[in-house]
């Protein structure tokens, strides 16, 4: 697993649906019937994953993500995910907000059991949609982060200081993170947060907890990169 600071992203939309081989993609109306059997609340939406221009793994060079988009159904992507992510030339990618408050702590949601990753812990955030296309065809993934930081917390990025922006490449996942820095502290971000979780009718976190080291993180319960990232804050790499 690596973190790498981001200063440039540049990923555009190309035709054509992900390269999952044609047995894989036979499977996936029986295996998504049977997951929806076992969790009602799930939903078929679109989902965007990466490669890199010319194909393969996406890199990141002097700062610069560069990659192309694939459109996809989220019933393929629940299947290759519940296969172990077997190499098919892409990423699944996702943007992530990373809270930090006055007094230096970090944010961290619990996400609710009717979502297809119940009691996991990591920073607010979600898969890249095609509602992250421009009319141009580029992919705004900073923006994607700000939407998800708002739906998932009532938090808002203009009332936050944006840090900087890195990505973690972690295999077959590629993920893409940007600092937000509250002027409130922890006790406060965490209250407000709460209430806002509180009024919901539908709502994604069941919780939130406060970070303040990886050890914190580990007892969270937070998934890896998760832990990496708070480590890596703690070590001032991300700021």
């Amino acid at each position: 697993m690596q973190i790498v600071p981001v200063s440039e992203i540049d990923i555009r939309l190309v035709p054509g649906a992900w390269p999952l081989p044609q047995a894989m993609r036979a499977d996936v109306p029986a295996f998504w019937r049977a997951a929806t059997e076992a969790n009602s609340h799930l939903w078929d939406g679109r989902i965007l994953g990466l490669t890199a221009p010319g194909g393969g793994p996406v890199t990141i060079r002097d700062g610069k993500l560069q990659a192309h988009a694939l459109e996809d159904a989220y019933a393929a992507f629940m299947l290759w995910r519940s296969r172990g992510f077997p190499d098919i030339g892409l990423c699944h990618t996702f943007g992530w907000a990373l809270i930090v408050s006055s007094d230096n702590a970090l944010i961290y949601g619990v996400m609710g059991g009717q979502t297809a990753n119940a009691g996991r812990v990591y920073p607010p955030g979600g898969s890249l949609e095609p509602r992250d296309v421009l009319p141009d065809g580029r992919v705004d993934a900073l923006r994607s982060i700000e939407l998800e930081l708002a739906e998932e917390t009532g938090l808002s990025a203009h009332d936050a200081e944006a840090g900087m922006s890195v990505a973690v490449l972690d295999g077959p996942r590629l993920s893409i993170g940007r600092v937000f820095r509250f002027a409130e502290p922890a006790v406060d971000l965490v209250a407000r947060i709460r209430a806002n979780l509180a009024i919901r009718e539908h709502r994604e976190l069941a919780d939130i907890v406060t970070i303040r080291s990886p050890d914190d993180a580990g007892r969270a319960g937070a998934v890896p990169y998760a832990i990496e990232v708070a480590r890596a804050f703690q070590a001032g790499q991300i700021f």
